[in-house]
């Protein structure tokens, strides 16, 4: 994206700190395709002159978002996003962009300040636990013969999972990763799993394949988890 180091702003009156800050901005801005994979970001001079900060703020930023596989830095060719394949995990871990833009904007139509809405709610993570009605989430992938269908059922009759069933046929390798990075544990048929391992190794998930509906031991341990 052409003059992607007039996006940031900071607010040095936020209870959040600069470097949260900035890292977040990025985030987002990836997150939303506003910048895409081999997009280059300004160096650290420049980013650190425009929001009058110290350049080590903005170094130490670069850098944690190089670790969690968000940009790349190398010699000679400065600091770029990540390619798509590492962008494409970012996104299927992390749904919550538009969901957090919507509530901003009914924050607004409702006259409230979008600032105290995500602080109480940080509030409320920190004082109840981000996880407190958060069911775990299942994938079925294929799972229409018989050994899948009876853990499925059995799942839904016994717990308060969110579970859901897919046919890759029909999705695209994009869709299949952001299903896979969303849930909490994938279940396939026996002949499946190799196939779709890639897929869980990128969003650095397991899957669990089901062969038989003797499996008792299987489904007592997807039942204790949820």
């Amino acid at each position: 994206m052409e003059n992607s180091n007039a996006l940031f702003k900071v607010d040095p009156q936020s209870p959040l700190p600069i470097h949260v800050q900035i890292k977040e901005q990025i985030k987002w801005l990836i997150g939303k395709e506003l910048l895409k994979p081999g997009d280059a970001l300004p160096s650290t001079n420049q980013l650190a002159d425009q929001l009058s900060i110290n350049r080590n703020t903005i170094q130490s930023v670069y850098t944690q978002l190089k670790e969690d596989g968000l940009l790349l830095m190398q010699k000679g060719r400065g600091t770029q996003v990540a390619d798509e394949r590492q962008i494409e995990r970012f996104k299927a871990d992390h749904p919550h962009f538009v969901f957090t833009e919507k509530m901003i904007e009914e924050a607004r139509q409702a006259k409230l300040a979008p600032g105290d809405i995500l602080l109480s709610g940080f509030a409320y993570v920190q004082l109840f636990g981000e996880r407190q009605n958060r069911h775990p989430r299942y994938l079925f992938i294929e799972c229409t013969d018989s050994s899948c269908i009876f853990y499925l059922d059995e799942i839904k009759r016994l717990t308060s999972a969110d579970v859901q069933s897919v046919d890759i046929s029909s999705l695209s390798e994009e869709e299949v990763m952001r299903a896979i990075g969303a849930a909490d544990v994938i279940v396939t048929r026996s002949d499946l799993a190799e196939k779709l391992q890639k897929f869980a190794d990128e969003a650095g998930k397991s899957i669990i394949s089901v062969g038989s509906t003797r499996d008792v031991s299987l489904l007592l341990n997807l039942v204790r988890h949820s």
